[in-house]
């Protein structure tokens, strides 16, 4: 598997599901079986489930790792929550910006996330409006939703959309935001290897997930897609 290093906007910087958007990434493994049981249920509402995951692409060969380490960490939490008792805690201990230097930081391309599963296989009309809350800094960047998407119906990823908080937020409560967009307009979207954007209402979904690959901490709950909420490790 090859990685595909495409940089963009600096507002947009998405280190490392960004750079390396191999095809089956980013954050998941088995998505093939997954996608398939998607593909059967797609016209039956959907059940969202969070499922965290965090890892780091080690320089000099920025090879994929996974699993929280002393640069990433996702995980559930009981000890901050928006709904409920439990909230998604994402944080990074490293800055991003390393990366672009000539001589890299460990964990400048770390990253923490929650793969939004339930959604995968149905089309982006179905995916509607997608949303989340952070408690925490609310940037252009991190956290956001990247969406894996495809276009031919082969299951695979042919390109990646991604959709920043800090441009769609839609109210706030105590210390936390909330963000609302529609699946359908990202903020920065792009074909592998970096041609123009082919995301339409037609596309499938291959993977949606809440990412930061920025330095610091945030926690996560209240997301939304599909018309569906989830916040608790039991999907509720």
């Amino acid at each position: 598997m090859s990685l595909r290093w495409t940089l963009l906007p600096a507002a947009m910087v998405a280190l490392p599901f960004l750079v390396n958007a191999c095809i089956n990434e980013p954050t998941a493994g088995g998505v093939g079986s997954r996608l398939s049981a998607a593909r059967l249920v797609a016209v039956d509402p959907v059940s969202l489930k969070l499922d965290p995951i965090a890892g780091n692409f080690p320089p000099p060969d920025f090879l994929r790792q996974t699993g929280n380490g002393p640069y990433s960490q996702a995980q559930w939490t009981n000890k901050l929550a928006l709904d409920g008792k439990f909230s998604v805690l994402l944080a990074k201990s490293v800055d991003f910006s390393s990366c672009y230097t000539a001589t890299p930081q460990n964990g400048c391309a770390a990253f923490a996330a929650a793969i939004v599963t339930g959604v995968e296989g149905i089309t982006i009309a179905d995916l509607g409006d997608i949303g989340f809350s952070v408690n925490g800094d609310c940037g252009a960047g991190s956290p956001r939703f990247n969406l894996l998407y495809d276009t031919n119906g082969d299951g695979q990823a042919d390109g990646v959309a991604f959709y920043g908080c800090a441009a769609h937020v839609s109210g706030s409560v105590a210390d936390w935001t909330s963000m609302t967009a529609s699946a359908a307009a990202p903020d920065f979207c792009y074909t592998f290897p970096s041609d123009a954007c082919t995301l339409t209402p037609a596309a499938t979904v291959v993977e949606l997930s809440v990412l930061v690959d920025e330095k610091g901490t945030w926690h996560i709950d209240r997301v939304q897609a599909a018309a569906a909420t989830t916040g608790e490790p039991n999907g509720t």
